[in-house]
C-alpha cells in the first residue's frame, strides 16, 4: 500500500502529471459540465468530479510541505462549501462555494505555474502545464460570474435565467478567448468590468507566458540536440 501511494505521489510530482491534469480539466470543462443538466443527480456527479480535481491539486504539490498544507486546507474548505451548497442551496451558501472555489483554484494555478517554471529542462509537459493554468483562469472567472449573478440578481446578465456553472463557464471561455458571440452579455457594470479583465488576461497570457515557454522548450531541445551531436562526434 505504501509503495502504491509513493508511486501515485511521484507521478503527480513529475512533469508528465501536467498532461493528466490537462486531460482532466478538458473533460470537466468541455464534456462533463455541458453534458449534464440541472437535475440533482447530474449536479452531484459534477460535484464529485470537481472534488477529484481538488484532490489532484493536493497531489501535485505533495513534495512541498508548505504548499501541501495550504492547498490541503483550501481544498478541505472548498469540499465542505461544495457539498454544503448541495445540502443547503441558499444564496449565501452558493456564493460562499463560489468564493471558496475561486481562492482554491487561484492557489492551485499559482502552484502549477511554480512547477512549470521550476529549474530543469522545459518540456512539452510544462507547456501543457501553462495551458492548465489558462483553463483554470477560465474556471476562476466562471465561478466569479456565478457569484456576481447570485449577488446582484438575474438582471446582471442577458439570456441567463438561473445560476449554474454551465452557462457561466461558456460565457467565461468566450470572454477569455475574446470570441464574444453576443448570445450572453453582461449588463451590470461590475460584471462588464470583470468580463473586460478576463478578455485582457486571455490576450496577454498566451502572448507572454505560453509563447515564452514554447521558445524555452525550443532552446532546451536545441541544446540537447547539440550536446548529443557533440557526444557522437567524439566517439
Amino acid at each position: 500500500m505504501k509503495n502504491y501511494l509513493a508511486k501515485v505521489t511521484n507521478f503527480w510530482d513529475e512533469d508528465r502529471s501536467l498532461t493528466a491534469m490537462l486531460l482532466l480539466l478538458l473533460l470537466f470543462i468541455f464534456i462533463f459540465v455541458p453534458a449534464f443538466g440541472h437535475s440533482r443527480g447530474d449536479q452531484i456527479l459534477i460535484k464529485a468530479i470537481y472534488s477529484v480535481i481538488l484532490l489532484t491539486g493536493i497531489l501535485s504539490v505533495a513534495k512541498n510541505k508548505t504548499q501541501v498544507t495550504i492547498v490541503s486546507v483550501l481544498a478541505l474548505l472548498g469540499l465542505l462549501a461544495n457539498w454544503f451548497s448541495d445540502i443547503e442551496p441558499s444564496v449565501p451558501a452558493l456564493i460562499a462555494h463560489d468564493f471558496g472555489a475561486i481562492i482554491y483554484i487561484l492557489v492551485f494555478a499559482i502552484a502549477i505555474l511554480i512547477k512549470t517554471f521550476q529549474k530543469g529542462d522545459v518540456t512539452y509537459h510544462r507547456i501543457e502545464g501553462s495551458v492548465v493554468v489558462y483553463l483554470l483562469m477560465g474556471l476562476i472567472f466562471g465561478f466569479g460570474f456565478d457569484a456576481i449573478y447570485l449577488y446582484f440578481g438575474p438582471s446582471t446578465f442577458n439570456n441567463i435565467h438561473e445560476a449554474g456553472l454551465k452557462d457561466f463557464l461558456y460565457f467565461s471561455f468566450t470572454s477569455l478567448s475574446t470570441m464574444g458571440y453576443g448570445d450572453i452579455t453582461p449588463v451590470h457594470p461590475f460584471a462588464r468590468s470583470i468580463a473586460n479583465l478576463e478578455a485582457l488576461i486571455g490576450q496577454l497570457y498566451p502572448a507572454i507566458l505560453i509563447a515564452r515557454l514554447v521558445s524555452m522548450e525550443f532552446e532546451s531541445s536545441l541544446r540537447k540536440k547539440e550536446k548529443k551531436e557533440l557526444t557522437d562526434s567524439k566517439r
